[in-house]
């Protein structure tokens, strides 16, 4: 484990703080959730336009 916790190579300035790394990963998925609603709900939005009424 001492590789992972202190490893030695990379970046050594500018790094990542570690409290950041889980909230990036959530913004992600959050935002990849609301990104694929959207994106569903415009495909049936479409869909529903072409089909036109019955």
């Amino acid at each position: 484990m001492d590789f992972i916790d202190d490893p030695k190579f990379g970046h050594t300035k500018n790094r990542l703080p570690v409290f950041l790394v889980p909230v990036i990963m959530l913004a992600t998925v959050v935002l990849g959730i609301f990104a694929s609603k959207i994106y569903i709900s415009s495909v049936l939005d479409h869909h529903n336009e072409e089909s036109g009424d019955n």
